[in-house]
């Protein structure tokens, strides 16, 4: 006789970080939130907006907590990052009575809750939970589309090639999908399925591996190539190939020239 077992389901924990310059906000979200009540993980709390957005490359988290006025970089340029790059990710922000106008522009950008600070250990719980809420009903919105097979797959592959044509220019998430006529967090969620990566990743990765080529076989100086690969910014994009190579990108062109004179 064959035994059968039940299914056991595997609970979705949600990934949460957040950054906060005021040491007192960083302690309450540790030990005075209740995260995993909520079925989520605390996975990093930062400083500053920078250092929030360097560990998100790491680990992409599903929801996004951010003081909305930090040293380094704010609140809005966090949620402007995340708008342009992971739509999907929730974004919730903590505000002062002062900042709260300010804090209601940052919906144009896709925050989808903004917390004020005298009562985080309140209202912070029920803005995750409504957050987690909406990324319940998008999986099961993509659950649901995944029987349409053949049209993802053709717009994986339109997506593909819109990359491989586009990835030196100054692309957004918004000019694809307007390209592409599709929604932008249903394009980025099929991407990541697809290949395990965010979109804007493999976009800096092929910007890179361009770079790369052109400091070995041309004479242009590093920010002709900054810009020639599709960066804004000749110092991010120094930034971005050294915490991808391990170097900067005149030891790279220097390294290998020397090793190939050698050879």
């Amino acid at each position: 006789m064959r035994l059968s077992f039940p299914q056991i389901r595997v609970k979705k924990m949600w990934k949460v970080m957040a950054a906060d310059d005021e040491a007192y906000i960083r302690e309450a979200l540790y030990k005075l939130i209740s995260w995993e009540k909520m079925d989520c993980r605390l996975c990093a709390v930062c400083g500053n907006g920078r250092e929030l957005l360097m560990k998100m490359e790491e680990e992409r988290p599903d929801i996004i907590i951010t003081d909305i006025r930090m040293p380094v970089m704010d609140g809005l340029e966090v949620c402007r990052y995340v708008y342009e790059t992971c739509p999907e990710t929730q974004v919730i922000l903590l505000t002062a009575y002062s900042e709260f106008e300010y804090a209601k522009k940052a919906v144009s950008y896709g925050a989808c809750e903004y917390v004020l600070k005298v009562s985080v250990l309140e209202e912070l719980p029920k803005a995750v939970q409504k957050a987690v809420e909406k990324l319940r009903r998008s999986h099961e919105e993509t659950a649901g589309k995944n029987a349409g097979t053949e049209t993802m797959v053709t717009l994986y592959k339109q997506v593909e090639q819109y990359i491989e044509q586009n990835y030196t220019k100054r692309i957004s998430l918004d000019e694809i999908a307007g390209d592409l006529h599709a929604n932008r967090s249903y394009l980025s969620r099929l991407y990541k399925e697809k290949t395990g990566m965010n979109l804007f990743d493999v976009i800096l990765k092929k910007r890179i591996e361009a770079a790369k080529d052109l400091l070995l076989n041309t004479e242009m100086k590093t920010y002709e190539i900054s810009d020639a690969v599709g960066f804004d910014n000749a110092g991010y994009f120094s930034k971005v190939f050294k915490k991808q190579t391990g170097v900067s990108p005149k030891e790279f062109r220097n390294g290998k020239r020397n090793g190939m004179e050698e050879a």
